[in-house]
């Protein structure tokens, strides 16, 4: 499958509105792992067969810069090997591919991404409790990206920014091509290095600002688990949210469009070079997952779309359970606003991270509702062992639209329980095509007439002509 944009909407080869519902595959190998086989993940086929069998269609698969290029300009066969394997396999299960550059906390000295020989530190490392509070406190963190960043040369003389790039050409020189691949994620969650501590400031002084507090609480507050969780119940309010958020986002602007659109330019090209047609997935700062609007210039490129994440602030804790539906809600108009601006497609790089909790279905379904009345393709995050019995994997088995022929697609749960979708219909040359389960009911009118549909197994296929389009389920 190709797919092409078109404003706000992706495209199939028929014209139809495509919306991608994909899940995350990434494999991040242990902090100084070298060897490839670290970084192949433990799923099976019959488990990439059990994501098709719920509906999704599409994989976000992990692709490590410390596997793939373990010495300057030497590739690993091994890696790219195993990449094509999985590649294989998505195909014979019937689920497309974007590659994913993964990284936290930048390399894979501290977490994940990035090999040694691209870590220009002279600071050692210290982990935090909470894994992703290193990206606000390390100075090796802060010290290695702000290299990145700036093109600083590594071995030989090159710039490690310039070697990610080609790291990009280099596997794409293997992949480029295969049936099951339709993109590239640029890198993972890009996120400033020297600047993130007076980020973090900004952030304590606009909440005291916003709220009329002393900042010195609010960072105690913010260190303690405790006292932080019942801080968040602060920003339960969308106006409150959204004016801290505006506070602090004058500061990340340059580094969007300073050095991460140069990123995005340069590994443009690389991409380029090998294939026209290739999604670019362009994703926004570490700090907008949290609700900070984003800077994020055009991309001088006729096919790419912005893929933004966002989790509740209770994320990878064990309160999972409590997220709360305003947070994200406001999280994810942020990255609307952005998308409008831009006028380009979405695909929600990550979202979810509820694992084996139980008790997340509330917080679950609000995202899911929320990403189809927008039409946004998706990926959770993340597959792990065990998924298939989770809650959320129960979560994700839902009817969906697949491909429209038409426009105007509005689609979400109702409160009975049922799902329905509206969509203005077009002529075309393939049908509409909807996941709905066998042994649920479908409904269709047009213009307010009863219509047929034809099922296939999971597949609900609806002729294309012209005309108000309601389908529903029950």
């Amino acid at each position: 499958m190709r797919l092409s944009t078109h404003g706000a909407a992706l495209r199939d080869e028929h014209d139809r509105h495509r919306i991608l519902h994909g899940i995350n595959l990434v494999a991040k190998g242990r902090p100084g792992a070298t060897d490839p086989a670290a970084f192949h993940g433990t799923w099976q086929q019959e488990d990439l067969e059990h994501l098709a069998a719920l509906g999704l269609d599409s994989v976000r698969l992990g692709l490590n810069w410390a596997a793939t290029e373990p010495s300057p300009g030497e590739y690993s066969t091994a890696h790219l090997d195993w990449i094509c394997a999985q590649l294989d396999a998505c195909e014979r299960a019937g689920l497309t591919v974007v590659l994913d550059a993964h990284q936290d906390l930048y390399s894979q000295q501290f977490g994940n991404g990035a090999p040694a020989w691209a870590t220009l530190t002279s600071h050692p490392f210290e982990a935090t409790e909470l894994w992703s509070d290193a990206y606000l406190t390390s100075p090796a963190v802060h010290e290695a990206y702000a290299a990145f960043w700036a093109d600083a040369p590594g071995p030989e003389g090159v710039g490690i920014r310039s070697r990610f790039a080609a790291m990009w050409g280099a596997v794409l020189d293997r992949c480029a091509g295969h049936p099951a691949l339709i993109g590239c994620d640029v890198l993972n969650e890009p996120t400033p290095g020297n600047a993130a501590p007076q980020i973090l400031g900004a952030l304590v002084l606009a909440i005291a600002d916003v709220l009329g507090e002393d900042p010195a609480t609010i960072a105690a507050d913010l260190e303690d688990p405790e006292r932080k969780f019942a801080r968040l119940q602060d920003i339960e309010d969308p106006a409150v949210h959204r004016a801290i958020g505006d506070r602090v986002a004058p500061l990340l602007a340059p580094f969007e469009t300073g050095p991460v659109h140069a990123l995005y330019t340069q590994v443009a090209k690389q991409i380029r070079a090998r294939d026209e047609q290739l999604l670019i997935l362009r994703e926004h700062s570490y700090f907008s997952n949290i609700g900070v609007p984003a800077a994020i210039p055009l991309l001088e490129d006729a096919t790419w779309a912005y893929s933004p994440h966002g989790y509740d602030l209770v994320v990878d804790t064990p309160a999972m359970p409590l997220a709360s539906d305003a947070r994200i809600s406001t999280i994810f108009d942020r990255a609307a606003e952005t998308a409008e601006r831009l006028a380009v497609p979405v695909i929600v790089g990550e979202w979810g991270a509820f694992e084996q909790h139980t008790g997340i279905a509330r917080h679950a379904r609000h995202q899911l509702d929320l990403f189809d009345r927008r039409s946004w393709s998706w990926f959770y995050w993340c597959w792990s062992e065990g998924f298939a019995g989770s809650e959320a994997a129960q979560m994700l088995d839902r009817p969906r639209a697949i491909a429209v022929a038409g426009t105007d697609l509005i689609a979400a749960g109702t409160p009975d329980g049922s799902w329905e979708a509206r969509w203005q219909g077009t002529d075309g040359t393939a049908p509409s095509e909807f996941r709905v389960r066998p042994e649920l009911t479908v409904t269709l009118q047009v213009d307010g007439d009863q219509v047929s549909v034809h099922r296939r197994g999971d597949r609900v296929l609806i002729d294309p002509r012209e005309g108000a389009h309601h389908l529903r389920t029950s």
